[in-house]
């Protein structure tokens, strides 16, 4: 059975400012506004800018040396990537195909870095049990990124279950590849490859994700609209639970991953425990196994990754561990910041006027 275990040693974070954090975001949901169209009024660029000046006076957005850190430890070793220059030289076909593939992935790469996030009430009032939403990507005209023929995801559907602040706020959500809809019919079926509920309870402080994932894609073994294709995610999280365990005491894991699929079942946890300095020392373990037949395959194909990413020098789990918690700190040091942002951005939504 292929096991991962690793632990983290990480900046606590102070309750108090978690439950802040989590009040302010729900006013910034609330203070959300919509035009005739459908789509959320945003703040003008001006209070975009006051806003984000404000967020880098406070340290909630990183500076240049931070993100230039961060990537860095997620990129390959030097000449990896690159290789040596004999592989392009064997050949200028090689050599032309690669540097047209090279400039279509950088194209890709920008399109994706000017893409904003773009959000459209379809139906019902804001917020109210049974109101759907569509979210998308588009680029700086407002088209979306992937075209209504294309390949991958182009949206999410988003719809109101229950909304209950003092009690249990719970949203279905269905991914889209297929943008035929967009303009206010909410598609199922064959057009959505995710679906799934995402459930907070304010009384238990419990967030719980249970998603059925299809994945967009066949082959030779699974056909579309085969079981080999699907997978059952749930995660929970248990606030009460987190800090318990984080003080001493014994509690079932606070944070859980479950994933079940006709040939493989995974599960997964983190833990924390009172660490050096008041820090949190968390320990996360991922498990996965194969189900009947698959159980050797699953085993031989574990070993196999574990002994490749132990021997490459593109991955190092050293590195990605160290480059997590140089973000978590980051996270935990303007942590106290982000509920008065929060409440500033809330309270733009709150005033936005279509333009």
């Amino acid at each position: 059975m292929p096991r991962l275990h690793h632990t983290f040693t990480l900046t606590a974070l102070d309750r108090g400012d978690v439950a802040r954090t989590v009040s302010s975001a729900y006013g910034v949901v609330r203070g959300a506004r919509f035009g005739p169209d459908g789509a959320l009024l945003p703040p003008t660029e001006e209070e975009l800018r006051r806003l984000e000046r404000r967020a880098e006076a406070r340290g909630i957005v990183p500076d240049a040396e931070e993100r230039a850190a961060y990537q860095r430890a997620f990129e390959d070793p030097p000449g990896h990537a690159e290789g040596s220059g004999e592989a392009v030289s064997e050949g200028d076909d090689r050599g032309s195909a690669e540097r047209e593939l090279d400039a279509h992935d950088l194209a890709e790469e920008a399109a994706l870095g000017e893409a904003r996030l773009s959000l459209r009430l379809l139906s019902g009032e804001h917020l109210a049990p049974g109101s759907a939403y569509l979210v998308t990507e588009v680029d700086a005209e407002g088209r979306p990124v992937f075209e209504t023929d294309g390949d991958g995801w182009v949206g999410t559907d988003l719809t109101v279950t229950s909304w209950n602040e003092s009690g249990r706020c719970a949203v279905d959500f269905a991914m889209r590849e297929d943008a035929g809809a967009a303009d206010g019919a909410s598609p199922r079926g064959e057009s959505t490859t995710t679906t799934g509920t995402v459930v907070h309870d304010h009384v238990q402080e419990t967030l719980t994700v249970e998603a059925d994932l299809r994945l967009p894609v066949e082959s030779a073994m699974a056909r579309w609209g085969s079981g080999l294709l699907r997978a059952r995610v749930r995660v929970r999280v248990d606030l009460p639970g987190w800090y318990a365990a984080a003080s001493g005491a014994a509690t079932v894991p606070p944070v859980t991953l479950e994933v079940e699929h006709r040939l493989v079942r995974a599960s997964g946890e983190a833990v924390p425990a009172p660490g050096p300095e008041g820090a949190w020392s968390v320990s996360g373990r991922l498990e996965v196994r194969g189900v009947g037949l698959s159980r050797p395959l699953v085993a031989a194909a574990g070993w196999a990754l574990g002994r490749s990413l132990r021997r490459s020098d593109a991955w190092s789990l050293e590195a990605r561990a160290a480059a997590f918690e140089a973000g978590w700190d980051g996270i935990a040091r303007a942590l106290p910041e982000f509920p008065a942002l929060l409440d500033e951005l809330a309270a733009v939504l709150a005033d936005a006027r279509p333009q």
